[in-house]
C-alpha cells in the first residue's frame, strides 16, 4: 500500500522516502509483523524512533477558542485624533473576567500646545508605562478580579491594628454598616465616580449628618489608597459630590461662664472644671493625669496619656505629648486637692477607676449648666474657651498651638471664638483712632486740613 512518501509492505514494514521520486534514499523500520487476525486483548508495541533525517515540525499548542494569548497580538500603538481642541489617545486594555478588551480614551494635551507627533509620542510612553503590550498585563487580566471585601479584610487585619483604640473599636462597625453592603462584592476596577455618588446619595436619604458622610468617604479612600500603596500602583481618583458641612459655631464657655461653673461645682469637679478651663486639656487627658505627671514647683503639667472608654491609651496625636504651663493659683488648687498623695490618678471614681466623659457630662456638667441658666455644653467647650481666651489676648498662635496640642494652626483657628463684647470693644477701640464723618457726609476738619 502506498500513501505519499510512506509505503506499507505486506510483511508489516514501513518504507519512508525523503523524496518520493528517489527510491534509493528510502529506509526501513520494522514495527513488527502484521497480526493475522484480531485478538480479544490486542497488545500494542511501541513505535521505534524514525531516524530518517526528516525535519518534523514542532506541534503547535492547542489554543482554546475565546481565550487570550499574547501570540495572537502584534502590539498596539494606539490611535491619536483631535476633538474639541484636544489631542485624544485611544487604546485597548485587558479587563479581568472579560474575554474582549475594553477601549480606553485619555486626553494627551491641547492642540494649540503640542503637535500630533508629540501627542503620539506621549501616548507611546503611556502604553509603555502601563505595559499593555506585555505578558504581565495579560496575566493580571486573567487573574480573578479583586473585590472590595477582599481589600477591606486585608486592611482590617494589617492596617487597622496600627491605629488608635477608638478606631479599632468603631471602624469595623462602620464598614459593616455603610461600606460592605454597597461595595463588598464589586471589583475595584468597576467602582466609578457615579457609584460613589450613588452611595453618598443613599447615606443622605438615611439622614446621616454631613460630617458622618465625610468621614465615611475618608474611610473608603483610606482603604483604597492603602491597597494601591501595597501594590506599588497609583491611587485611584474619584470625584464625589459631598454634602456641605454646616458652619454652626461649636459651643464654648466664656471666662465668666467657666468661673460660675467652678464656683458652683462640688468636690473634685471644682478642680476638674477649673483645670479644664485654664489649661485647655482634652477630657481624656484630664482623666489620664497621674500625680507623677505634675511638677507644681515649675507649674507644669506633663501630658503623657489619655483615657478612652475606661482604658489608658496614648494621646490623640504625636503633638499630644507636651508640657502645659499652669498659673500659680491652679498649682495651689492641685496641691490642696492631692494632699499627701504621691501616686495614682488625679481624678478618679469612688472605685478607683478613670472618669468617663459621658458620665461627667450627663451627671454633673449639664445639670450644673441647667441650674445656672447657662446654655449646655460638653467638656470640649472648656477647651474651645481656653483657645479663644488666649487668642483674644494676643498670645502668639504658635504658643497656643503647642499648649493645646494641635498639629496645625488651621486647627487652632477652628477653636477660636470671639464674644460680642470683645467684638464691640475691638471695633470701638479701632474707630477711636480713625477720622470720623459728620452727618452731612463731609470729613471733619482734621482730615480736611490734612488734605
Amino acid at each position: 500500500m502506498r500513501d505519499g512518501n510512506v509505503d506499507v509492505t505486506t510483511s508489516g514494514k514501513i518504507e519512508v522516502r525523503a523524496d518520493r521520486r528517489s527510491k534509493t534514499k528510502a529506509f526501513q523500520t520494522t514495527i513488527g509483523s502484521a497480526p493475522s487476525a484480531p485478538t480479544s486483548n490486542p497488545t500494542l508495541e511501541p513505535l521505534s524512533e524514525i531516524n530518517s533525517g526528516v525535519n518534523v515540525p514542532t506541534a503547535k499548542p492547542f489554543r482554546q477558542k475565546g481565550k487570550k494569548y499574547m501570540s495572537k497580538r502584534s502590539g498596539q500603538a494606539g490611535q491619536v485624533f483631535g476633538r474639541n481642541g484636544r489631542w485624544v489617545g485611544r487604546y485597548y486594555v485587558d479587563v479581568p473576567d472579560q474575554t474582549n478588551r475594553v477601549r480606553k480614551a485619555v486626553v494627551l494635551g491641547m492642540i494649540n500646545e503640542i503637535t500630533k507627533p508629540q501627542a503620539k509620542l506621549k501616548l507611546k510612553t503611556m502604553l509603555s508605562d502601563e505595559g499593555v503590550n506585555t505578558p504581565e498585563h495579560l496575566a493580571r487580566s486573567l487573574r480573578p478580579a479583586t473585590v472590595f471585601n477582599t481589600v477591606a479584610d486585608l486592611w482590617e487585619s494589617k492596617r487597622l491594628p496600627q491605629l488608635k483604640e477608638s478606631s479599632r473599636y468603631s471602624v469595623p462597625k462602620l464598614l459593616a454598616k455603610h461600606l460592605r453592603p454597597i461595595f463588598g462584592p464589586t471589583a475595584l476596577e468597576e467602582i466609578k465616580t457615579g457609584d460613589v455618588n450613588d452611595w453618598i446619595t443613599e447615606m443622605q436619604s438615611k439622614e446621616l449628618e454631613p460630617k458622618t458622610i465625610h468621614n465615611m468617604w475618608k474611610l473608603f479612600r483610606a482603604i483604597m489608597n492603602w491597597h494601591a500603596q501595597q501594590n506599588d500602583t497609583q491611587p485611584r481618583k474619584w470625584y464625589p459630590i459631598l454634602p456641605v458641612i454646616s458652619e454652626d459655631e461649636q459651643r464654648w464657655f466664656t471666662q465668666a461662664e467657666c468661673r460660675r461653673l467652678v464656683e458652683a461645682a462640688d468636690g473634685q469637679y471644682k478642680l476638674l472644671f477649673h483645670l479644664a478651663g485654664s489649661s485647655g486639656l482634652r477630657a481624656g487627658e484630664l482623666f489620664g493625669l497621674h500625680v507623677e505627671d505634675l511638677n507644681l514647683d515649675r507649674g507644669v503639667v506633663r501630658v503623657r496619656r489619655s483615657v478612652w472608654r475606661g482604658q489608658e491609651v496614648t494621646p490623640k496625636t504625636r503633638k499630644g505629648y507636651r508640657d502645659v504651663f499652669i498659673d500659680s493659683n491652679t498649682a495651689q488648687m492641685l496641691r490642696d486637692h492631692l494632699g499627701c498623695r504621691a501616686v495614682g490618678r488625679v481624678f478618679e471614681t469612688r472605685n478607683g477607676t478613670p472618669l468617663e466623659t459621658h458620665n461627667v457630662v450627663r451627671q454633673v456638667l449639664k445639670p450644673l449648666c441647667k441650674r445656672l441658666g447657662i446654655m449646655p455644653g460638653g467638656m470640649h467647650a472648656f477647651r474651645h474657651g481656653r483657645v479663644s481666651h488666649l487668642q483674644a489676648n494676643n498670645v502668639p498662635a504658635d504658643f497656643t498651638k503647642s499648649q493645646v496640642g494641635h498639629s496645625s494652626l488651621r486647627t487652632t483657628s477652628g477653636y477660636t471664638h470671639f464674644s460680642e463684647d470683645f467684638a464691640r470693644e475691638t471695633v470701638e477701640r479701632l474707630a477711636s483712632g480713625l477720622p470720623s464723618r459728620t452727618h452731612s457726609g463731609k470729613l471733619d476738619s482734621g482730615e480736611t486740613a490734612a488734605n
